[in-house]
């Protein structure tokens, strides 16, 4: 007898058929859970309008709440994906730079070390490793000349302002 205007009145503030629909269901049990409550001069209709509004409000509450909680959660995702992808294009790029290095003789990446990651000038690498500034620059030429032929310049600039910088 009630059902169509509870479904109405709830239609009305969700303005969705489905929600309405679980809205009249969960009246009409509250109804029956609290039917030894209900007093028999007082309005049936009133007191389900006024259940209908109460639970079509919560429901509309908990949309929001939901909406704004999927919202953090798809930003906090996106930005998680955005640092996982950085994190692996570092970690590839150093896992490159290490094997490229690795390519170098002993001397050479050394000096290309001290020089580019420690930032240490020529004079200090030459008074560390006891060779003069002129071999140190010498082994800084050939390093660079090496890695440009191996198209890694890039990457190894890249790898260190990412460290050096961090």
């Amino acid at each position: 007898m009630y059902s169509v205007r509870v479904f109405n009145l709830a239609n009305f503030l969700l303005k969705d058929t489905g929600w309405s629909e679980d809205i009249v269901q969960e009246v009409f049990v509250k109804l029956w859970e609290n039917r030894r409550g209900l007093q028999p001069d007082q309005s049936l209709w009133a007191y389900l309008y006024v259940l209908t509004r109460r639970l079509s409000l919560n429901k509309l509450r908990s949309v929001k709440r939901s909406r704004a909680c999927f919202e953090r959660l798809s930003a906090h995702f996106s930005e998680s994906e955005e640092s996982l992808d950085h994190i692996v294009i570092a970690k590839e790029r150093k896992e490159n730079i290490r094997r490229l290095l690795s390519l170098l003789p002993f001397q050479q990446r050394t000096v290309f070390l001290l020089s580019r990651l420690e930032g240490f000038t020529h004079k200090e690498i030459a008074k560390q490793l006891n060779i003069s500034p002129n071999t140190v620059k010498n082994h800084i030429v050939q390093a660079t000349k090496r890695l440009k032929d191996r198209h890694w310049l890039y990457d190894l600039f890249i790898f260190i302002a990412f460290f050096y910088f961090n």
